[in-house]
């Protein structure tokens, strides 16, 4: 994740915001699946060493997580907000995909860096299922129209509901020299997790 390096200090700030959203009581929903290449995956989340804080994303548990800070060492898990694969009634600032980087071999739990894949351009409509082509938009940009509403944002939800976020202004830090924005802003989420992948075809 190279070219997330530089960034402002309010990018930190950003992504450390808290993860228990302000609304009603979730329900605890397991992840157990994830894309890897554009093939579905079986995910299975495995508890934290030593313990550590239970994270959750809307209705989302992801286990205890690991520490604040990304590892070189660490696969990627990215969480693309919209996304079809994972959604539950009443929650729908939270539907997203899960991507893998890579797909270990055999069934040890590894460590993975897990990272929030924010669509921005309302023209962005693709169901991402695979790192290259979610790599591929967030590198590409847009220049938001001047009639262009907070509320055209695909991923406007999770920007309110999670970032705390509701006003384009808000999103000025992440502008280029040109007036740009990344199509796909992708920020650190701030925790880590382990967890072992296998094709969904694996017995």
């Amino acid at each position: 994740m190279r070219f997330l390096r530089g960034q402002p200090l309010g990018l930190a700030l950003l992504c450390g915001g808290v993860l228990y959203a302000a609304l009603a009581a979730p329900p605890r929903l397991p992840i157990d699946s994830a894309y890897y290449d554009g093939e579905a995956v079986r995910l299975q989340l495995a508890p934290g060493r030593g313990g550590g804080r239970m994270m959750r994303v809307g209705p989302w548990h992801f286990g205890p997580s690991i520490d604040s800070r990304p590892r070189d060492r660490r696969l990627n898990l990215y969480l693309v907000f919209p996304g079809t694969q994972h959604r539950a009634p009443g929650w729908s600032p939270y539907d997203h995909n899960c991507i893998l980087s890579g797909l270990p071999e055999g069934e040890e739990a590894r460590e993975w860096d897990v990272y929030w894949a924010i669509v921005l351009d309302p023209d962005l409509r693709e169901d991402f299922r695979s790192e290259r082509e979610l790599l591929l938009a967030a590198q590409a940009n847009f220049l938001p129209p001047d009639l262009l509403e907070f509320d055209d944002l695909p991923a406007e939800g999770f920007l309110r509901a999670q970032m705390k976020v509701d006003s384009l202004p808000e999103l000025a830090r992440f502008r280029h020299k040109d007036g740009t924005l990344p199509r796909i802003l992708i920020l650190p989420a701030r925790f880590a997790v382990r967890a072992s992948a296998e094709p969904a075809t694996a017995q």
